[in-house]
């Protein structure tokens, strides 16, 4: 048999997502493509046992078992933030449709499963995830994920500020094509970067209620872990709901000076909130600008960090007003 002479270089392969408005049904006819550094590859969830029978020194043939049923699938993703592929990973981590994106004190999540109908497919509470290969009827398709975790990371020393992104998805419903379809890109790239240097104006650039600062560098994480419950005679989980926490905190690399010093002292002495903590370009969080706010913050680190002058590393973390407060945990723009 001959050979096939064909190579593909991995930036061919295109990471895409798009909304659905039913449970276990996936959308296909409004994807967009995510601007990604590699395509990388899922964890499969799938249970393979490889255990000896007795009777027996080896394995043998008709010891395999292996089944999808019952497994979560892990994708994880990273490269360039855009504004409009942005709000939408926004959209479904934090279950908010609004032009910011806010978790609220009080926040409770909506769970998601059989029977899940009527859904808007531009507010993405669910999404279809698909690896577009560059061969015909090769993509790699999935229904039923939610963003667990969404990350925005920003160096003023690298590409000016440019933010980068990292999501992880996971999804209970097992993978609805391996290789028998190609799926169409409607909606390319696009051209909407995401950038720190919109922070200009130094009384928005607080951590902590310390304002004034200059910033080398920051990352955002927003961590909203998915549980699966109850599986079908398919195999596939019949639902999905958020666990325990949603949580919120920033990293910073600050400039070493009279504004940050005392954030050592702060952090040890702290006993809980120890005030605001924004990024942004004015006091409020608005559509098309990025910045986040908040409202409440601790720190959970403090120290020095060594480079060519002395800055510090900084992480805080975002404090509710209550379980009953509609108060903004955060709130997020981009």
């Amino acid at each position: 048999m001959a050979i096939d002479k064909q190579a593909y270089s991995p930036k061919e392969f295109q990471f895409l997502f798009g909304g659905q408005e039913a449970w276990n049904t996936q959308l296909l006819t409004a994807l967009y493509a995510l601007d990604v550094d590699s395509v990388g590859f899922p964890s499969f969830g799938t249970t393979q046992v490889l255990d000896v029978r007795a009777g027996s020194r080896v394995l043998q043939a008709s010891d395999l078992y292996q089944t999808q049923a019952a497994s979560v699938t892990e994708i994880s993703v990273s490269g360039t933030l855009k504004s409009n592929t942005g709000r939408f990973l926004l959209a479904n981590i934090t279950g908010d449709a609004s032009d910011t994106y806010i978790v609220q004190s009080n926040y409770e999540p909506t769970a998601y499963g059989v029977g899940t109908t009527g859904l808007t497919a531009s507010h993405f509470k669910l999404l279809t995830i698909v690896y577009s290969s560059p061969q015909t009827d090769t993509d790699l398709v999935f229904e039923d994920c939610v963003c667990t975790s969404l990350s925005f990371n920003g160096d003023m020393g690298t590409e000016a500020g440019r933010v980068k992104f990292s999501a992880t998805f996971k999804t209970g419903t097992k993978p609805h094509d391996l290789s028998l379809t190609s799926e169409s890109v409607d909606n390319a790239i696009s051209t909407g970067d995401v950038s720190m240097t919109t922070w200009s104006d130094s009384d928005y650039r607080k951590i902590c209620g310390k304002n004034g600062l200059i910033v080398n560098s920051f990352g955002l994480n927003l961590e909203n872990d998915a549980i699966f419950t109850g599986v079908d005679s398919n195999g596939n989980f019949e639902s999905v709901t958020r666990a325990s926490e949603f949580s919120v905190t920033a990293d910073f690399n600050v400039k070493y000076d009279s504004k940050t010093e005392s954030m050592i002292s702060a952090w040890q002495t702290q006993t809980g909130d120890s005030g605001q903590t924004i990024m942004n370009d004015d006091g409020g969080i608005t559509n098309e600008t990025f910045g986040f706010n908040m409202a409440k913050s601790a720190y959970t680190n403090a120290a020095y960090a060594e480079g060519d002058i002395m800055n510090m590393d900084v992480s805080v973390k975002a404090l509710g007003s209550g379980n009953t407060s509609s108060t903004a945990l955060v709130e997020i723009a981009i």
